[in-house]
């Protein structure tokens, strides 16, 4: 009676209706409980029958009723025919009509009880379709589309891997859902200079990820066109990328570090983002500890940076620069207390001494302790910089 979705589906698009149809021979409303419960029964896969009259669906009979009314015999003596029991057709869908267009009307409806669709091709019955169906489908097709969309923003991540004996670099990103606003970068113009970047991106979920692979674009460019230039010049590039492809309102965190190992240095350009620590080792084994706070507006707010007040950090043995997203200090635990700044900086002083290779581990374990049951709302990105 019944051919599967998956083979009427491969006339049709994913996104089409007529791709999740269930193509099903309809019975006549006349027909007796006797006939459907056998058609039922040769075919265990069906939950529903159509059912028509002159030649034309007008409902669907779920397999439930029809089990319920087979053993009563109550019902068997007064009510032979179909036509009381049959739960009748909303409307009738063209096979070629989009998913999400169909979804967006019913949501606007008042009611959402159970709802079944006749869906006509060139004019001619096909099947039908359940609401119920189409709300699954769609949130299935949007859980591929989200993990499809993570899977190109772990890519662009994977790409900021660095092998340089004169520094080791750390990075963890943890987000709080599929997609993100949370972004790092390595670009390398050559073997002296290195700019690791880091972004919090003002937007969650799916706008927040255009802007990051927006961000990721633009260092491709950089790195296809082999483009050089001084640490002012990028940042205020970057800047005005962000300003020209964001409409007004959305905007960048960001903090860039310029690594210079000709002039044995580091300059930090803090754009808005969280502050910097900085560890420098000191004789007699002491490490002095300091904060750099931002000194810039976030990207894509304002053009003509003014760079003076920019640190710049000398390279030595042992030296190490830290910092992480406000998703760190804004997570949030069961109680609805706020992890803070004092427990974050705690946290990067506390794996001043920790091997890089074991901090995903401990900051992973940190953030599930914190939180508890509750949801990650933002994004955690750490960067961890330390000089041999």
């Amino acid at each position: 009676m019944a051919q599967s979705t998956q083979n009427i589906g491969r006339s049709f698009s994913p996104l089409q209706i007529g791709f999740i149809t269930e193509v099903a021979e309809p019975i006549n409303a006349g027909s007796n409980v006797e006939w459907a419960m056998e058609m039922i029964e040769e075919n265990p896969d069906i939950k529903v029958i159509p059912v028509e009259r002159d030649g034309t669906v007008q409902g669907v009979l779920p397999r439930e009723v029809l089990e319920k009314m087979a053993r009563s015999a109550w019902t068997k003596f007064w009510q032979k025919d179909l036509d009381a029991y049959v739960i009748s057709i909303k409307e009738v869908l063209d096979a070629t009509s989009y998913i999400n267009k169909i979804l967006e009307d019913v949501l606007k409806q008042e009611s959402y009880e159970t709802v079944w669709y006749v869906v006509q091709h060139r004019r001619s019955y096909l099947g039908i379709v359940s609401l119920k169906k189409i709300i699954e489908y769609t949130n299935e097709l949007r859980t591929q589309d989200l993990n499809r969309a993570g899977e190109i923003q772990q890519h662009l991540l994977q790409k900021s891997e660095t092998n340089d004996k004169r520094f080791n670099l750390f990075l963890f990103n943890h987000m709080a859902h599929e997609i993100g606003g949370d972004y790092y970068r390595v670009y390398r113009p050559d073997k002296d200079h290195i700019l690791i970047g880091c972004f919090d991106v003002a937007g969650k979920n799916i706008s927040g990820a255009l802007t990051t692979m927006a961000l990721g674009a633009c260092f491709a460019s950089f790195e296809l066109f082999q483009y050089i230039g001084t640490p002012d010049k990028v940042t205020d590039r970057i800047n005005v990328f962000i300003k020209d492809v964001n409409p007004p309102g959305i905007f960048v965190a960001a903090v860039f570090f310029y690594v210079d190992f000709a002039l044995k240095q580091v300059r930090i350009h803090n754009c808005g983002f969280s502050p910097v620590l900085i560890f420098v080792p000191q004789s007699s084994n002491k490490i002095t500890y300091k904060i750099s706070n931002p000194t810039l507006p976030p990207l894509g707010i304002e053009e003509g940076y003014d760079f003076s007040d920019c640190q710049i950090i000398p390279i030595t043995q042992g030296l190490r620069l830290c910092t992480y997203s406000d998703g760190l200090t804004d997570m949030m635990n069961i109680y609805g207390e706020r992890y803070g700044e004092e427990q974050a900086s705690n946290l990067i002083k506390n794996i001043h001494l920790t091997p890089q290779s074991s901090i995903k581990k401990v900051v992973t374990k940190e953030i599930n302790n914190w939180i508890g049951t509750a949801s990650l709302a933002d994004d955690v990105t750490i960067m961890d910089m330390r000089f041999k």
